[in-house]
């Protein structure tokens, strides 16, 4: 679960700007393919991006409290350099939680500075179904966004919930 939340952490910094804003089927899923054609109009800044995920809450029946308690507070800051290239075409699966996840997108919308979305993913190397709900805010130079996410199908039927806060920003050029 801290390894989806760290990886979204470290790839959000390409929502940056006007993800969604072509009309969609309200209530409806996106193909990879559908997010994709979303994506092909998407313009960020380029630049040294920093993202910060903190964990917030968690609770699992049967998990000893000791265990989430531990969870709780964690703080993972990652920094990606986002080129001019990749600015201009972003990956369409840059949402996905890791590459090899399969991932849908539920009643996503990005404008006017406000984003909202549920990514529902299962595969890869994540145990069961995640399921994300997002809501925060976004410019093409930062973002700021809460994060409900519920896995389910782990190991003993047990269904994992956590809540994480996930900001982000451009911190200047390129480094290195």
């Amino acid at each position: 679960m801290r390894l989806a939340a760290f990886t979204f952490a470290a790839l959000l910094p390409l929502a940056g700007c006007n993800l969604f804003d072509a009309p969609k089927q309200e209530g409806g899923d996106m193909s990879a393919e559908e997010v994709a054609e979303q994506l092909a109009d998407m313009k960020i800044q380029p630049g040294q991006w920093e993202a910060t995920n903190e964990i917030i809450s968690a609770s699992a029946p049967g998990v000893p409290e000791e265990a989430l308690a531990q969870m709780v507070g964690q703080k993972t800051t990652v920094s990606n350099c986002i080129t001019p290239e990749q600015a201009a075409q972003p990956n369409a699966n840059f949402l996905a939680v890791q590459k090899t996840s399969d991932c849908t997108y539920q009643d996503w919308s990005m404008q006017d500075g406000r984003m909202t979305g549920t990514m529902t993913c299962t595969g890869g190397q994540l145990p069961g179904t995640m399921v994300m709900k997002m809501d925060g805010t976004y410019s093409d130079e930062a973002y700021d966004m809460t994060m409900d996410m519920e896995t389910g199908g782990l190991p003993g039927g047990v269904t994992m919930t956590v809540k994480a806060r996930t900001s982000g920003e451009r911190v200047g050029e390129c480094v290195g």
